[in-house]
């Protein structure tokens, strides 16, 4: 049994990209050596921005058929969706917010910038995100939390959430340590920041894309602004082509070399570039994607379900522990 419990989710909304695939899917494999991993899809952290019904349960099908063909193995970690122990997750994020001050919500960067982007979307839920977020790790006595540069101040106030409990009621929830993801920003297809499953499809390419649907995205992405002629020089550089930049996380290096000296002489133009970038795409989605079509809604679902009832064991006998620090006799 491994010393540390790694808690890790992602919203059941979008489609996954091969941004996702490298900064949280690939190391998978060797995290469930290293930790006893809890691995959960936040369908009800979506539930903030109000998703379509289908679409919401489609998406943790969806996402879970990602996790498995990445790697995830539920005989080895425990992989489940957030709701399947929603009472759970109420009662001990009822818990929790009684020790968590108001305005330390309100003036959380992350809520603040989404009710100036939403203004007509201010709910409780959206305020209340990192106390749910900290009842998630708790649940299971998550010590490490695998997070993007994003959340990085959310589970900062779920520490200061533990800390705060601890000092009222005994110190015996464990503080979560941060696990950065991989912080790879892998770029957006129009040059302007990285990949994000909440843009437009086609800006990022998603890890179900077959490769027609690759190359036609390829072939109208960003790549060198000052190269307008074909019998110019290019400027194969990560600041200097968006098409380069790509070819760095997919293309092998001696290829990608020789291309890039084939580009700053003209000899190679930007559609045969896009055309070879295609390719070492290709190369990581398709077994992906092949892998993810052999499993069954059916599968997954036993899948999450049998997950969903080892997360509840989990989540009672922390529960039950933090009902007797309280002194609620639950008679």
């Amino acid at each position: 049994m491994a010393s540390h419990t790694l808690v890790s989710g992602i919203r059941a909304t979008g489609e996954l990209h091969i941004g996702n695939y490298y900064g949280a899917l690939k190391g998978i494999s060797l995290l469930q050596h290293q930790f006893d991993c809890y691995f959960f899809i936040a369908d009800l952290h979506a539930l903030t921005t109000h998703p379509n019904p289908k679409q919401l349960s489609n998406g943790v099908i969806g996402v879970a058929r990602d996790y498995l063909a990445a790697g995830l193995d539920p005989e080895r970690s425990i992989f489940f969706a957030q709701s399947s122990i929603a009472a759970e997750l109420g009662e001990l994020h009822t818990y929790l917010s009684m020790v968590m001050p108001l305005g330390e919500l309100l003036r959380c960067p992350t809520f603040k910038e989404k009710a100036k982007k939403h203004p007509d979307n201010v709910n409780y839920g959206l305020v209340g995100y990192p106390v749910l977020m900290t009842a998630d790790i708790l649940a299971h006595r998550g010590t490490i939390v695998q997070v993007g540069e994003d959340q990085l101040v959310h589970l900062e106030m779920a520490r200061s959430i533990v800390r705060r409990f601890n000092q009222q009621y005994g110190a015996f929830l464990p503080e979560p340590q941060p696990l950065p993801d991989n912080a790879v920003k892998v770029p957006s297809l129009t040059g302007q920041g990285k990949m994000s499953k909440s843009d437009p499809v086609e800006t990022y390419i998603s890890l179900k894309d077959e490769p027609e649907r690759i190359q036609a995205k390829l072939k109208k992405a960003y790549s060198d602004p000052l190269r307008v002629y074909r019998d110019q020089p290019g400027h194969p550089t990560a600041d200097g082509c968006n098409v380069y930049q790509l070819h760095t996380f997919f293309t092998e290096e001696d290829v990608r070399r020789a291309m890039a000296d084939r580009c700053l002489k003209a000899e190679i133009g930007c559609v045969a570039c896009k055309a070879k970038l295609a390719e070492s795409i290709e190369q990581l989605v398709e077994p992906f994607r092949q892998q993810r079509e052999r499993l069954s809604d059916r599968e997954v679902m036993h899948i999450l379900a049998a997950g969903g009832q080892k997360a509840r064991e989990s989540a009672q006998r922390v529960i039950s522990e933090v009902r007797a620090a309280m002194g609620l006799l639950m008679v």
